[in-house]
């Protein structure tokens, strides 16, 4: 490893651990996914500027990966509230060369969620989506079976 990308990690790792606060109520994720990529994964922050801080600090770092490996994973870094739940869930619709049988064309449907932060639970291409939470809580088995039901023409 080069020296000057080796001293580049070495210091976006020191910075984030320096502005890192257990009990901070701000962290840095992606804001598509929400996975917290590190340097900042399992970090929080005790106040907005020092999690933009340090979300500066991880796209350096990122960047300095990306020298040593062009295909690095990029993440589009954000500060966000820190929350009890660590689910992050996204979700993305593109459209694809191909058409339908009706003439419209023909669209891909891509899912993840991610927990803790730290790496993706499961990626889904167009499957059925069910929804596991509600506004307040996460949905009970008889729900979803619903849903999934419904999905498959079940009456």
């Amino acid at each position: 490893m080069p020296d000057d990308a080796a001293a580049a990690l070495t210091r976006a790792r020191e910075r984030v651990e320096e502005l890192a606060d257990p009990d901070g109520a701000f962290a840095v994720a992606c804001a598509e996914t929400g996975v917290r990529p590190p340097p900042v994964w399992g970090s929080r922050f005790p106040s907005f500027e020092a999690a933009e801080r340090a979300r500066d600090a991880a796209v350096a770092y990122r960047e300095a990966l990306r020298e040593l490996d062009p295909y690095c994973e990029q993440y589009d870094l954000v500060v966000c509230e820190e929350t009890d739940s660590s689910l992050g869930f996204a979700s993305v619709r593109e459209t694809t060369a191909g058409r339908r049988a009706n003439g419209l064309p023909r669209t891909r449907r891509t899912v993840t969620l991610a927990g803790d932060g730290r790496d993706e639970w499961l990626r889904v291409e167009n499957a059925p989506i069910v929804d596991l939470v509600g506004p307040e809580a996460l949905l009970d088995d008889e729900v979803v079976e619903r849903q999934l039901r419904t999905m498959g023409g079940e009456r």
